[in-house]
């Protein structure tokens, strides 16, 4: 997971929005009235281009923006609908993400697994964790948000040999506290937020295993071109983190370290 910087709602939210306050989310999606498809069509194609194409949770590539493999998520319930608030309707409130591996017939590389039920991430566990008692239905607090987090320092560490996400301790300890944080540290914040998204199922640790097999395969080419190891990460971050953003970008930042971390900074990275 990494940093969501989210700019501004599209212009066509605003006026649905302040013509019919009250809307439900699914509402705007079918209501032929005050605009409510292109509400929806904006909403969605503008979160997946401010996340620069990957999945809020996990960093799949979502960039294709196809309906099968990504959808619009409310981290706190949409269905918290009163007069005060309307949170089906709360940019701030909305994060593009992939499927989650729950269809079956979306077969390329990283987005589905057998078994389905393992295999689940992202919102489709959580609302599995949600359904099962497992997890608040109001997370703030349980699970990090994406869009609350900092550029830097980078809150997880990786298992280059197992392709596992896990909090990174040194980090968490000396890490600004979060708001609403319902657990005793950052640490266990961390830790509760991978196993609710399920980050370490089978089928997200081998689509990083590729990532980490890719960048070791690069490294020895570097090597071999006979740059020194500084040298060569150091054009391996440029070459990852020059246009877009890759998928699973925090698995790459991690596999290159402190290359990455400077790079990052000298591009005034923000998320």
């Amino acid at each position: 997971m990494k940093r969501v910087l989210q700019g501004a709602e599209p212009l066509a939210l605003t006026a649905y929005r302040n013509a019919v306050p009250r809307s439900q989310w699914e509402e705007m999606k079918n209501n032929p009235h005050y605009g409510g498809p292109l509400a929806y069509q904006d909403s969605r194609t503008t979160l997946v281009y401010q996340q620069g194409g990957l999945c809020a949770y996990c960093e799949i590539d979502i960039r294709d923006n196809d309906p099968l493999k990504c959808h619009v998520e409310h981290f706190h319930p949409k269905s918290d609908i009163n007069y005060s608030h309307n949170w089906a309707l709360d940019w701030q409130n909305m994060l593009a993400v992939c499927n989650g591996g729950s269809y079956r017939h979306i077969e390329e590389s990283g987005f589905y697994l057998e078994p389905t039920a393992h295999n689940l991430s992202c919102d489709a566990h959580k609302d599995k964790m949600i359904q099962t008692q497992r997890l608040a239905e109001k997370c703030e607090g349980w699970i990090m948000n994406p869009l609350q987090l900092m550029a830097f320092p980078q809150l997880f560490r990786l298992d280059k040999s197992t392709g596992r996400l896990l909090p990174d301790p040194a980090v968490c300890i000396d890490y600004p506290a979060l708001a609403n944080n319902q657990h005793t540290s950052i640490l266990n914040l961390v830790q509760h937020t991978i196993d609710m998204l399920n980050l370490n199922c089978d089928r997200l640790i081998q689509a990083r295993l590729r990532i980490i097999w890719d960048i070791e395969k690069n490294i020895k080419k570097q090597r071999e071109a006979g740059l020194d190891a500084q040298q060569g990460l150091a054009n391996l971050a440029q070459r990852y983190f020059q246009f877009h953003w890759k998928a699973f970008f925090t698995t790459i930042r991690l596999c290159l370290g402190s290359s990455a971390e400077v790079y990052l900074q000298s591009i005034n990275y923000q998320g």
